[in-house]
């Protein structure tokens, strides 16, 4: 080989390395950037995880209010869709006992599993749309990792 291919040889590895030092560099500032936005996410979660430890504990009869007995259905179709709708209100007390009974918040499946239910699809989902409604209504918090808790009742509306 020559001294002008060997020389040519060289310059090539060097750009080649100096692209992959360069693409390297890069990525390493990326990663930094996204270290420090995990490490400002985990101060705030530490700093929120204090403040809800000082909150006083949540009582389940201040979530679930207490609801009369069910009339025996009637045989008007209007009154008997109003039934319908006034017999899932047992299954969303139960729904929202179980989850006080969690002091973290849980996937529908362990709610599904408090309400002793067999563990399937259709139960799961069951339970799911129930605590989505009840995050519709304030009454349950949904994270954004599908997990549900109560939310909190402040001592003022508590009475």
């Amino acid at each position: 080989m020559s001294r002008d291919v060997v020389l040519q040889q060289l310059d090539e590895r060097w750009a080649a390395y100096l692209a992959e030092a360069e693409r390297l560099r890069a990525e390493a500032e990326r990663i930094t950037e996204l270290l420090a936005v995990c490490e400002a996410e985990l101060e705030r979660l530490v700093t929120a995880r204090q403040v809800v430890g000082e909150l006083p504990a949540v009582h389940v009869a201040a979530a679930v209010p207490d609801r009369p007995a069910l009339p025996a259905p009637r045989t008007g179709s209007a009154e008997v869709r109003e039934i319908g709708q006034d017999a899932a209100a047992p299954f969303a007390e139960e729904v929202l006992k179980v989850l006080a009974g969690h002091a973290r918040p849980v996937r529908c499946r362990q709610v599904a599993e408090g309400l002793g239910l067999e563990i399937t699809a259709r139960n799961v989902e069951r339970v799911r749309q129930r605590l989505k409604k009840a995050a519709a209504a304030g009454v349950v918090v949904k994270t954004p990792g599908g997990l549900f808790t109560l939310a909190r009742v402040s001592a003022a509306a508590g009475g």
